[in-house]
């Protein structure tokens, strides 16, 4: 009698299936709970941070695909044990390929994660900075490669013919291709700036008269801070044919500009203004080149072209290098006498209207 009362019909199927599958998915359960307690405590493990990346990266991969495994079980065994109308069971094989589909999709993509992670530890390694780049966007493209086979996956799996679909995307690829003709035009402009390699993340840059750090490069645009703050995203199409001046690539930081000394300034002072400024630039530590060169008459000064080459690359220890140049050339200047000129105008009446001027004046009232 025990046993008889299992094999008793409700809805078409004896009461030990509907058991069998309650324990299965208690079974299912249970092994959830336990290897995500497992996963969790290396996930919380006291490592450094690259190696707490990786293991955190691990366990999703583990754990979540989990859920799609079991429950991809379960359905299988749903669809093995019960009696179903062919309709349901057609209906449960394809919701049975869909997440296998799923879960085929999601553990790639994790993989590609873990992988890419640790590439791009590596990478930093790396003196280059070029496979910093390259890594994460190849990462993005074999993802992207991964969900198209998926999708085509899925789509195969629930009855629709893939090559027919595919040849009747290829009708309309050439409209596809004129409605993208931007996006790929940015694709290969991408392309010639990985493999030119003008300039990496990292650098300043002048571009399209923007001059900032460049953030990142991507499959579309190049991203640039400029000083102010300001973030300019410029297309790749017109970052791969613009000219690009890396700022970062100089080995030294060069500064132009002119002093000019009034024109009463004698011979001998001049001379003297010319050997004070090689010497400040000379004698400073964060010069590599400098010149001084009295090189042109003004209109209003007697100008000397000055060029100075600067060690610093960083910005800031660069404008702290001018500072101290100009103010010691400020208090040099000073201390021998030399004028720096500033715009004047000199009148010079001719001797006919000068004379006038006199008679006038000679025949006023007020001069008798």
């Amino acid at each position: 009698m025990a046993v008889e009362w299992l094999n008793l019909i409700v809805l078409g199927n004896e009461i030990w299936r509907y058991g069998v599958i309650l324990i299965v998915i208690a079974i299912a359960v249970l092994i959830y709970w336990i290897l995500s307690k497992f996963l969790n405590s290396l996930a919380d493990r006291p490592l450094n941070s690259v190696a707490q990346k990786l293991y955190r990266q691990a366990t999703t991969l583990a754990k979540r695909p989990l859920k799609f495994v079991l429950l991809t079980g379960i359905v299988w065994m749903i669809l093995r044990l019960l009696h179903l109308p062919e309709e349901v069971r057609t209906v449960g094989n394809y919701i049975l390929m869909v997440l296998a589909s799923v879960a085929f999709i999601y553990l790639a993509i994790k993989l590609v994660n873990v992988i890419f992670v640790y590439l791009q530890v590596k990478a930093e390694k790396t003196k280059s900075r070029l496979d910093d780049q390259l890594i994460p966007l190849i990462g993005k493209g074999v993802k992207i490669f991964i969900w198209i086979v998926g999708v085509l996956l899925v789509i195969q799996n629930i009855g629709i013919n893939v090559t027919g679909l595919i040849a009747g995307l290829g009708i309309g690829g050439l409209a596809l291709a004129l409605a993208a003709q931007d996006t790929l035009s940015n694709l290969f402009g991408a392309t010639t700036l990985f493999v030119d390699h003008p300039f990496c993340v990292g650098d300043i840059v002048r571009m399209e008269g923007y001059v900032g750090t460049v953030e990142t490069i991507g499959m579309r645009s190049t991203r640039i801070r400029t000083f102010d703050g300001t973030l300019v995203t410029i297309p790749n199409k017109a970052a791969a044919t613009a000219v690009i001046e890396n700022i970062d690539a100089r080995l030294q930081r060069r500064t132009n500009f002119q002093i000019g000394v009034t024109y009463d300034t004698s011979y001998d002072k001049l001379k003297q203004a010319l050997e004070i400024l090689r010497n400040i630039m000379r004698e400073h530590p964060a010069t590599g080149q400098s010149r001084a060169y009295f090189n042109q008459f003004g209109d209003f000064s007697l100008n000397i072209l000055v060029h100075h080459w600067c060690i610093h690359l960083e910005f800031e220890k660069y404008l702290q290098t001018l500072e101290e140049i100009n103010l010691e050339i400020k208090r040099q200047f000073d201390e021998a006498d030399i004028e720096f000129a500033f715009p004047t105008q000199t009148i010079h009446l001719p001797a006919a209207e000068r004379l006038s001027n006199a008679a006038i004046e000679w025949s006023s009232p007020e001069s008798k």
